[in-house]
């Protein structure tokens, strides 16, 4: 037999009885017993090898891998000592084979042997490959204080997790506008500057004289009164609205749950930015031209009270815009104010609704449907037919994580990205009408 066969067989006996006297002195390896045990795995891989090369040498490969699995178990053996999970993601093994006997029936090793050409000839593609790598878990002693041990099946009692865990508004002003797409980064519509309605009754021509010869043509004599229509090509681009945030990878890995609320915060956190944008974006930059910022829109004051107010802007938008108005977006201060949900009579009676009702009930004034959102700023309400406001979609909300940024892919942290592409515009300015100082 030779030297490096004679140094096998001693160090796995030697690993399997350093493994069963750490079993036997019941306490947790230490970080030396560890190394121990890490160093010995590396010498009898190394006398492996060493036997490999000699059966080559010598013509012998067929007798070194009879060696070789004469250090395993049998087979029946090997298939009840399957190593397996626990719930903490730690390799065991239910039946207390040694570290020797597990590695030597894993399917590292068994790969690794596998790779060996029967004739007995080592192939170059395998020389110097190291095998695939084998962990397993040391004997320790069951505690139910470690979490790597009977800790692991102690289950804490958490509260689920919720998407409303950041806190969130809730968003329902891109449910009133119309919703358009687009294949281009710039849209073209056409806006309505101005409307004149001249139309009136017309009694029959009393002459038929040349038009030329009246100075001041009337009705009375067959003349037609001219309305007027005023329009404009508004071209808009399309915006990016985007955000992203940070994340280990181990986080990412390993809490779902976290990246499940990232993912819902980033969707959401594009969702409000786009509802600001629609209300008041600034129209400079990137940012649309919203609603409140759009020239043209009509706006009124408060008049006897808030609720007359709101009466006021209805009627601008029906009688100027010659619009049917069909929400009301407020500011969830002036809603919950005396103005509003709380104004009384002078008996003392609440205007609107009775205070033993729900909240989500009192969902409608004069007729219009009530958006509360801190989209709008307090001291202001908007009045207005939504659907002449138009979301031109060009790409909808996309997650993506990289680590290609900055020194993340060496810092093992990832990047989500969450962004959508999207234009706006307001057809017609007089379908709506703003109320201040409510």
């Amino acid at each position: 037999m030779s030297n490096a066969r004679t140094q096998l067989e001693a160090a796995v006996k030697g690993l399997e009885k350093f493994a069963d006297d750490l079993d036997a002195a019941g306490t947790t390896p230490s970080a030396e017993d560890l190394s121990n045990i890490k160093n010995r795995m590396a010498e009898i891989s190394s006398l492996k090898e060493q036997v490999k090369s000699e059966a080559e040498m010598a013509g012998n490969l067929a007798d070194a891998k009879s060696f070789l699995s004469s250090l395993s178990p049998k087979a029946d053996e090997v298939k009840s000592a399957k190593v397996e999970l626990t719930e903490t993601g730690m390799p065991m093994n239910p039946n207390g084979k040694t570290f020797g006997e597990m590695f030597t029936a894993s399917p590292a090793y068994e790969d690794f042997i596998g790779r060996y050409s029967k004739n007995g000839v080592i192939p170059n593609a395998v020389k110097g490959v190291q095998s695939s790598p084998f962990q397993a878990d040391s004997k320790a002693l069951v505690t139910g204080l470690s979490s790597t041990s009977a800790g692991a099946f102690v289950t804490n009692d958490r509260y689920p997790s919720t998407v409303d865990l950041i806190g969130q508004r809730e968003l329902s002003v891109r449910d009133l506008v119309t919703k358009g797409s687009t294949q281009s980064d710039t849209v073209e519509y056409v806006r309505v500057t101005s409307k004149t309605n001249a139309a009136a009754p017309v009694p029959e021509a009393t002459s038929a004289a040349n038009p030329a010869t009246y100075n001041t043509p009337t009705a009375a004599e067959g003349y037609k009164p001219e309305s007027a229509l005023g329009l404009e090509v508004v071209s808009t681009t399309v915006k990016t609205i985007a955000h992203w945030i940070p994340i280990t990878k181990r986080a990412a890995s390993d809490a779902s749950q976290v990246r499940t609320l990232i993912d819902n915060f980033l969707r959401y956190g594009l969702e409000e930015e786009l509802e600001d944008q629609m209300l008041s974006g600034a129209g400079t930059g990137e940012n649309f031209t919203g609603i409140l910022t759009t020239s043209g829109i009509q706006t009124v004051g408060s008049a006897g009270t808030d609720i007359d107010a709101i009466v006021d802007a209805i009627a601008a938008v029906r009688v100027t815009g010659r619009r049917r108005p069909n929400a009301l977006v407020i500011n969830p201060t002036d809603w919950y104010s005396t103005g509003f949900l709380t104004a009384k009579d002078t008996a003392g009676n609440y205007l609107i609704g009775d205070p033993r009702a729900s909240i989500d009930q009192l969902n409608t004034l004069w007729g219009l449907r009530v958006v509360v959102t801190e989209g709008l700023a307090a001291n202001t309400a908007l009045v207005g037919d939504f659907s002449q406001a138009v979301l031109w979609e060009r790409e909808g909300v996309s997650l993506m994580v990289s680590d290609q940024h900055s020194d993340f892919f060496t810092r093992n942290l990832l990047a989500i990205l969450a962004e959508m592409r999207a234009a706006f515009g307001v057809l017609d300015p007089q379908a709506f009408c703003t109320v201040t100082a409510v």
